[in-house]
């Protein structure tokens, strides 16, 4: 089974901070909660916190989804108008029915546009949309144990990706293209 990154593999940016941007612009009182947010995913992205320390800075935000989710899902359909030219055209070709794309993108964002991915499968990180809080951040060896857990017996054949931070991801593939502006570069 061939394995599909998101972010800068099939679509050229961050889907999930564009995706904040376009609702920030939209309900402009957001924006007094960025900097506090920029310094939670810093302070993981530096691994000075854990990721359990992560989802709990990240829940503590809450009743800011909570109070906006309407709107949010709302801007799903508005952001996908907007920016459904950033998806790779040649990366699409490559993903088969039966290959999976598995991303840190939260599940509601990638909905709309599942069926254009092609894959058969799509794992990503999951949100209760009712109480606002993170379930399963889909990040790092997390992406390997929801793979494992959802085909126990299948083997990643390939992994296509533009970072590093899915070792945990090309550790178990056997072979890993690296995704740069749209060209695969075989590394392993």
């Amino acid at each position: 089974m061939q394995v599909f990154d998101f972010d800068n593999t099939i679509y050229h940016g961050e889907s999930t901070f564009d995706f904040a941007l376009y609702v920030i612009m939209r309900r402009k009182r957001l924006l007094k909660k960025i900097p506090s947010l920029i310094k939670i995913f810093w302070k993981y992205k530096k691994c000075q916190m854990t990721l359990p320390e992560f989802y709990d800075e990240l829940n503590k935000y809450h009743d800011l989804f909570i109070e906006n989710r309407s709107f949010i899902l709302e801007c799903v359909d508005g952001f996908w108008q907007k920016n459904y030219h950033k998806l790779d055209a040649e990366m699409l070709k490559k993903i088969k029915p039966g290959d999976a794309i598995i991303t840190c993108s939260p599940s509601f964002l990638l909905a709309k546009i599942k069926n254009d991915l092609k894959a058969s499968t799509l794992i990503a990180t999951e949100i209760d949309l009712e109480k606002g809080i993170i379930n399963h951040l889909n990040f790092g060896q997390n992406k390997v144990t929801a793979f494992k857990k959802k085909f126990p017996k299948k083997k990643i054949t390939t992994v296509y990706t533009d970072s590093y931070n899915d070792k945990a991801l090309m550790d178990v593939a056997k072979n890993v293209y690296l995704v740069k502006h749209g060209k695969c570069q075989k590394i392993k």
